[in-house]
Order: structure tokens, then sequence, then C-alpha cells
């Protein structure tokens, strides 16, 4: 709701706010630890920091093609995800 206020005036702080919305699973480490296998924590937190790094990509608006490399990223911590949930199924 916040965007739909403010499009684009507080682009840092808004972006700021959803990787750290993001980042808030670190809060619950220890039911995630029991119940998640290694190698799905291991895609769980690369695709974090995948997404995290984009973030730095979709503010930077220094350079052409920086949302594209932006979704880049975006592509690629959803892969991670993907296959973290994966490793939940089998």
């Amino acid at each position: 709701m916040f965007k739909s206020f403010f499009v684009k005036k507080y682009l840092h702080l808004s972006t700021l706010l959803y990787v750290l919305m993001g980042w808030m699973i670190v809060f619950a480490w220890g039911p995630l630890v029991e119940n998640v296998s290694t190698q799905g924590l291991a895609f769980l937190v690369i695709g974090g920091v995948l997404y995290s790094v984009g973030a730095i990509f979709y503010v930077w608006r220094g350079f052409s093609y920086h949302h594209a490399i932006w979704h880049l990223f975006v592509v690629a911590g959803t892969i991670m995800h993907f296959f973290s949930v994966l490793t939940l199924l089998s």
C-alpha cells in the first residue's frame, strides 16, 4: 500500500523495507533448521542473497540495463527458492 501512495518517491526506503521483510526469517531460524534439510536451507539462503544483491541493482540507476540485471537476480533467486521447496517435497 505504501507504494500506491508514493510511487518512486521513496525508492530506496521501500526497497530496503522489502529486503528486510524477506530476511525476517532469521528470527525463526531455530524452527527452520529443525524442519528443513541442509540442502533446502542452502537453496533458501542463496535465493535470499540473490534477491538482496538484485535489490542493489534495482535502486542503482547509474547505468544502462540496471533493471534487466535486477530481473536476472530475481529469476535466479526464484529458481533457488523453487529448489528449496522441492527439497521439502522429496
